[in-house]
């Protein structure tokens, strides 16, 4: 008897010693422009543009990723987050697709006085589920200033979506990204339509 209770008490404390699983790790994902991305010139040779830091609407202000189950209701999915907030990841791709494409672009806080200054907000950027297949939904509203003359030379909100591939967080991140190449490219051309070159 005294044998079997020693081994209960010894698979008892083996038992509590195995290792707890670890928990499951956020996964984070990035926004940004794919280094093959064409993007046209978009303002005159010579001249200097300053892309500010995008500003955020209400509820995309954040890393978490968005999505819509309801036409009122706005989510985010517990373990998938941005790299960092989309607002300023776009201010980042607005810039390095501007600079791909030619353009001498200023850094935002630089102290260099610029020509002309892009001002964005990011007005959604979400994963729709009210609709199947999921769509990715992304709004940037965008102004463009002439510094000098202290000038609004004009503003465009760009509405974009695409279908996302499956009806996942995966399937949306890799819409989401496509999205922001053809809002870079969207953008562009707007300055080059009110800048006329």
């Amino acid at each position: 008897m005294k044998h079997l209770i020693a081994a209960a008490l010894v698979s008892l404390l083996a038992a509590c010693s195995l290792p707890l699983s670890a928990p499951q790790a956020d996964l984070t994902h990035t926004l940004a422009l794919p280094a093959q991305a064409s993007v046209p010139l978009a303002i005159p040779v010579g001249r200097t543009i300053q892309v500010a830091t995008p500003t955020a609407a209400p509820g995309y202000d954040t890393a978490a990723m968005a999505y819509r189950p309801s036409a009122h209701e706005l989510r985010y999915f517990a373990r998938q987050r941005w790299i960092d907030r989309p607002a300023r990841l776009l201010g980042q791709a607005l810039m390095d697709g501007f600079s791909a494409g030619g353009a001498r672009v200023l850094a935002p806080g630089s102290g260099v006085r610029a020509d002309y200054r892009l001002l964005s907000e990011l007005l959604q950027l979400e994963q729709d589920f009210t609709r199947q297949p999921s769509r990715i939904l992304l709004s940037v509203r965008l102004q463009l200033v002439d510094v000098g003359n202290r000038r609004v030379l004009g503003s465009r909100t760009l509405r974009l979506e695409q279908a996302a591939a499956s009806d996942d967080p995966a399937g949306g991140v890799a819409a989401a990204n496509a999205l922001v190449e053809r809002a870079v490219v969207e953008s562009a051309g707007f300055c080059r339509e009110l800048l006329g070159n």
